[in-house]
This record gives structure tokens, sequence and C-alpha cells, in this order.
């Protein structure tokens, strides 16, 4: 009998160990937003690869190629055809191995198309970066009534959609994560449908979803407001009105651990047209993706802040991030790294103790790393013969990047002045 069930349960093994082994072909749904129709199907393809292999910087380049795909004939009927569906499938190398329209139309009151597809997506084998921690991105929900420019009133659904794009975008190029974004929407659909809005879901049963998921951590929040509107300022030196965005942006996120079910990170993110380097001529889009990209650094900076992985002539040193998460120019606080702080109740690590010795303003940026220049609050202290692995870390610098907003809308102003002067 011993001998029996050993025999059965070895075969189990071994027949779980040859499925694992082939790739398999997950069916799923996924919508996609786009200002045409062949737009909209490939947003709608890449949510779809997305939700079953997930996003990094790898499979990133997967995602991008359904988006290069061009045809003279963009008509529903032709995204149907079977020629655009091998072209489809050749591009994302056999990911997509088919899939079939539901409805792919325009909604009037937005403007943009909506597809939704069932597609059929090849779970191939995972590399290296798909070891990096595996984050899931539900959308976040808008609120009703939410969001507005100085266009008009915007269907917060669409904005929440291409925020929390957005952030997922962001995430993955950080090479920090395997982003999983939009894979929470079928499990979430019905809680959604009770309790409305994610503030009042239950922590343990988004613990839980993530886990159907084999996901670490889960992001979730809502998108409370967007409200810009066109103003004007008369000019001090003359009559004339400058015309110029403003208004305010709010939204509030959660990270929670899907293994202990622990809120790791909760932010409240306030900002400004100022703030985001938006003007009057900003789309939805532009709009989404500045949002996105903020909430994104914010999570990044949370859970991975900026590391010096090395410094050359005492004040020159290199990080470990680069891509499209810093640019030339930006300011960081430069923070030294003490010893280890528990939570006196709890007994919990808060982390390390960190102390500003002064900031680091990029000056180059490749698509791994980046390069900055430190300036030390003390000229004594020589970063390079101290440096440690993980000694030092970059924080948000809020002064510097007040001064740098400020720097701008001066120099805009002194150009639409000028402009004026050319007109008269």
């Amino acid at each position: 009998m011993f001998f029996r069930k050993f025999l059965f349960i070895s075969s189990v093994f071994i027949f779980a160990g040859f499925a694992f082994s082939q790739i398999e072909t997950v069916s799923v749904n996924a919508k996609g937003y786009g200002d045409g129709p062949e737009s909209a199907l490939n947003s709608a393809l890449t949510q779809a690869i997305g939700q079953v292999n997930g996003r990094s910087i790898d499979s990133d380049t997967l995602l991008t190629t359904s988006e290069k795909s061009t045809t003279s004939n963009d008509k529903s009927d032709y995204l149907s055809s079977r020629d655009f569906k091998e072209s489809i499938k050749s591009k994302t190398k056999g990911v997509v191995e088919s899939y079939s329209i539901i409805s792919n139309a325009k909604d009037d009151s937005t403007g943009l198309w909506m597809a939704e597809i069932t597609a059929q997506i090849a779970r191939f084998k995972t590399s290296k970066s798909a070891n990096r921690k595996r984050i899931a991105v539900i959308d976040l929900i808008g609120r009703q009534g939410c969001c507005k420019t100085a266009e008009g009133q915007l269907n917060p659904d669409v904005v929440a959609y291409e925020v929390s794009s957005a952030i997922s975008n962001f995430l993955v190029q950080s090479r920090k994560f395997t982003v999983l974004d939009r894979s929470f929407q079928g499990f979430a659909e019905a809680e959604r449908d009770t309790l409305k809005t994610s503030e009042n879901m239950p922590v343990k049963e988004l613990a839980k979803l993530g886990q159907e998921l084999f996901a670490d951590m889960i992001l979730v929040g809502n998108l409370n407001s967007i409200r810009l509107q066109k103003a004007q300022r008369k000019m001090k030196t003359s009559d004339r009105v400058l015309e110029y965005l403003a208004g305010n942006i709010a939204t509030n996120i959660r990270i929670i651990d899907t293994a202990t079910g622990q809120i790791k990170f909760s932010s409240s993110l306030r900002m400004n047209p100022k703030d985001l380097d938006l003007s009057l001529g900003s789309d939805i889009f532009t709009i989404s993706k500045k949002v996105g990209e903020r909430v994104g650094f914010a999570v990044l900076n949370a859970i991975y802040p900026i590391q010096v992985t090395g410094v050359t002539d005492k004040v020159t040193v290199d990080l470990n991030t680069g891509g499209d998460v810093v640019s030339v120019g930006q300011v960081f606080d430069l923070m030294l790294l003490g010893e280890k702080i528990k939570d006196a109740y709890t007994k919990e690590s808060l982390g390390k103790r960190e102390t500003k010795i002064g900031t680091v303003e990029i000056t180059q940026v490749s698509p791994k790393q980046s390069r900055g220049k430190a300036i030390l609050t003390d000229e004594k202290v020589n970063l390079e013969s101290n440096f440690k692995p993980k000694m030092y870390i970059l924080r948000l610098n809020n002064s510097s990047k007040k001064q740098a907003v400020k720097k701008k809308t001066k120099e805009v102003r002194k150009q639409i002045e000028k402009d004026f002067e050319d007109l008269y």
C-alpha cells in the first residue's frame, strides 16, 4: 500500500514537472483604448500579454512590437482578418497565439476607441528579470465627476485607465519589478461592485487575491480629482494678459504585501500643473502620463530608493537607476544610512537611520544606470574614501524641485512677453 502511494505521488510530481516544462496557452479577456481601432486593439493585446507574463523590461520589448504594426486599412474587419492576426503573431514572436475581437467601437462621449478582445497568450520561459519582485497594479478607481479640464468633463474610468497604464510603464522602466498590470480586473470585479471603492476593500481580501496571482505586492488606489482650468494673470509691466493652466490633482495609493497582508506603503499625493510641467495644450494622455509617472516614482522611492553604487573623483557618484526614471538636471538629497531602527511598540524594523549630507545633480543617464555630481554640506567629507556598498541613497529634493519650477515659469513668462513684443 505504501509503495502504491509512493508510486502515485512520484508520478504526480513527474507529470507536474513535465507539464510545467511545456509552453502553455492561457486564454484571457482584455480591454484597450486608443485614438483609432488599431491602436485600441494594440493596447488590448498589450494588456493581455501583461496579464499572463507580467511586464519586465525584457517582456516590454514584446509588448511594443504590436504597437509598431502598420497597415493601410485599420477597419475592424481587417483587424480580425487572418493576415493581420498572423502579422501580430510574428511581431510578438508567438506570444500572442491568436485573438478574437469582441467589440471595437468609438465612444462618442470620450472620442476614444475601445477594443475588447479574447486572446490566447503563450506563457513563455521566464528570464532572470522575472525573478524580481512581482507587483500587480490594479486600475485606479476614478471617482464619479472627479475629472475636469479646460476642455470639459472627462470620463473618470478612461482617465483612471490611462493613469494606471502610466504607473505600470514607469515601474517597468525602473527595472526593479515584474509588473502584472490589470491582472486583478477579473478577480476584483465582484468585490468592486459590492464595495465600490478600493478604500473599503478589506486588506486581507486584497492580500488573498495577490496570492492567487503569485504577486509579492499589489498596488491599489483612487484617482480623487483632476481639476484643471484656464486662468489669467495680468503682466506687471504691461496691460497684456497671460493665460496658463491652474488647478490641482489628487490621488491616494496603497502597496500591500500579499504574504503578510500588511500595508507596506500608503500615500496621498497632491500635484498641480506646475509640478507636472503641464501647459494649456496638454491633452488627457499627457496629463495622465505625468500623473502616473509621479505616482510610480513615489512607489519606487519608497521600496527601492536610488542607491549610490560607486564614487570617483571625490564627488562623481554612480547610481543604480537610469532609463526614464531620472533625467539630466534633476536634484536629489544625498542620504547616509546608519543603524537599523525598530518600532518601540511592535519591534518591527523601520529601516535604517537616514542623515542628509548633501545633494546630487544628475549629469548623465543611460538605460540601466546614471551618474551625478554631489554637493556636500560638509566639504571635509570624502565620499570616495569612505564609500561602502548600500551606504548612500537618494531621496526626492522638494526644495530644488520648487526652485526649478519657479525658474522655468520665469523663463516661460519672459518668452511670452518677447512673443507679444514681436507681434506688435
